[in-house]
């Protein structure tokens, strides 16, 4: 029998949230070795993946707001980025004071790499469940996100 269910609903539940914890501990921790050979870590991957999925660029506010970050973070890491030529920042053509954010034709084998990197990982995360267990887990993990937004 498993012990774990016999502990109390407070213990369960506090467990649960240090495991989320640990999970995304263990994936940053993962992704940053994986992609640091490549001069990435996974703070510059974020940003790439969001311009990658916004092919026309994004206003600064609009990125930090999809990444969860405060505007002078991201600020440093467009400037890297940038440095890399990576990304380039473009003005908007209605107010030339505002600038979009677009992914550079360098940046299209780095979105590889970091598709490449982010499949096996996610591969070695997920491996010997079941898609019912993944659909279950999934559904698990967006009711407690929508939970946390709804606050």
């Amino acid at each position: 029998m498993d012990q774990k269910k016999h502990l109390p609903l407070p213990e369960r539940q506090r467990e649960l949230g240090q495991t989320i914890g640990e999970i995304s501990r263990t994936w940053r921790y993962e992704m940053n070795t994986r992609l640091k050979p490549y001069g990435l870590n996974q703070s510059m991957q974020q940003v790439l993946v969001q311009l990658h999925r916004h092919p026309d660029g994004l206003m600064q506010r609009d990125l930090a707001r999809k990444l969860g970050i405060e505007g002078p973070t991201l600020v440093r890491l467009l400037d890297v980025l940038e440095q890399k030529e990576l990304i380039a920042r473009i003005p908007s053509p209605d107010d030339k004071r505002r600038k979009y954010s677009v992914l550079t034709t360098k940046a299209a084998e780095q979105i590889r790499i970091i598709e490449k990197i982010s499949g096996e990982l996610r591969s070695v995360m997920l491996e010997g469940l079941s898609s019912a267990e993944i659909d279950s887990g999934l559904q698990l993990v967006r009711r407690m996100r929508n939970n946390l937004l709804m606050e």
